[in-house]
């Protein structure tokens, strides 16, 4: 049954990814390499991210776009520059960035398999997606994994009018006994930029202390990134601790840009990103049946803790993903009106056809 309050017409998840993957064929990737990137951009939809999923094909520069210009590499050469049993530096070659960020966690996760840890930093990469995935990648495998980029400025610095750094989200996961991995997925900025685009997807506006204008006053325009304006770091204002988010925001810029030789964000090429990978094998601290049964005590006790009023109870990092997936898989990703009808001209500029709704289906049938 379909969820009630979500009026939104809904898709298959998996016609979704084999038509993302026909799209990157489209541009010249190879079969295996389309699939595998294909999975990874609609596993956020699948995930309720839906800022980071299957809206951004038709017109983010680091998709559809990125090929058609020249941006994004659709057979990159992916070059190893430094590489020891537990760390390397790539450079990704500008290649297409939800399919080269999952080579690198892979090879994270091959290290830290032979050695315990794994560390990647990579330079010259493009728009990765969720950064929740790639830790994902390394929960399921029975480890600790962690995932940065960095983003061209788009937030002030605390106590300043300017931007001094991007979203720059930092992930983290971690498996728990018998329950879904906990996953933390949070933008060091208020909010993530995405959430501004679905917000103008949608005609409303966004609340107070999201993002400032270009004179640093508060704004409920989702448009403002457009008008000068900036995100606000986390924390959102100087009285309310935005260093900390500024500072959290400049950690990652270092780890992903500095450390791989690219340089902060501040400098790089507009659409070029850096990244950082980790994965550590549990099992090199302690025993993991016994690390995983800790993890369920502490996350069941935290579902437990009496909610403020409104909320329906307690979550921890990683319940909403995966409540919308056990939703999304059964009923269908729901898509915006606007991201319809961009995917569609999309299908239809490279002779495709984009998936009908699942309702339309059931009505056809």
């Amino acid at each position: 049954m379909l969820i009630p309050d979500d009026p939104r017409a809904r898709y298959r998840a998996d016609e979704l990814t084999a038509f993302t993957a026909a799209v990157f064929e489209r541009f010249d990737m190879p079969a295996g390499d389309a699939a595998a990137a294909a999975e990874v951009l609609i596993d956020a939809d699948i995930s309720g991210i839906e800022s980071h999923g299957i809206a951004h094909l038709p017109w983010h520069p680091g998709y559809a776009p990125g090929f058609k210009n020249s941006i994004v590499n659709p057979r990159p050469e992916i070059r190893i520059e430094r590489d020891s049993a537990v760390a390397a530096t790539w450079d990704a070659g500008g290649g297409l960035g939800v399919l080269v960020a999952r080579r690198a966690m892979e090879a994270c996760i091959a290290k830290a398999d032979a050695t315990g840890m794994g560390m990647i930093a990579v330079r010259n990469g493009r728009h990765f997606g969720a950064a929740g995935y790639y830790a994902r990648m390394a929960a399921e495998r029975d480890m600790v994994g962690m995932a940065m980029c960095n983003v061209l400025p788009l937030a002030t610095a605390s106590g300043s009018i300017d931007r001094a750094f991007g979203t720059n989200p930092i992930a983290m996961g971690a498996p728990v006994q018998d329950d879904h991995p906990f996953l933390l997925d949070m933008a060091t900025t208020a909010v993530a930029g995405g959430k501004l685009e679905i917000a103008m997807r949608q005609g409303k506006g966004i609340p107070a202390g999201w993002a400032v204008d270009a004179a640093g006053a508060e704004t409920a325009d989702p448009a403002i990134l457009r008008a000068g304006g900036a995100l606000t770091p986390l924390g959102s204002t100087v009285v309310t601790s935005a260093h900390k988010g500024y500072g959290l925001g400049i950690m990652v810029d270092i780890l992903t840009g500095v450390l791989p030789g690219m340089g902060s964000a501040i400098f790089a090429p507009r659409h070029e990103q850096g990244w950082w990978f980790a994965a550590w094998r549990i099992d090199a601290f302690r025993d993991v049946d016994g690390f995983k049964a800790d993890m369920k005590r502490m996350v069941d006790h935290l579902r437990t803790l009496r909610p403020l009023p409104g909320i329906d109870r307690v979550r921890v990092a990683g319940d909403p993903e995966f409540e919308a997936r056990e939703d999304r898989l059964a009923n269908g990703v729901p898509l915006d009106e606007e991201t319809i009808e961009q995917l569609k001209t999309l299908a239809t500029d490279l002779g495709l056809e984009f998936p009908a709704p699942i309702a339309a289906a059931r009505d056809d049938g």
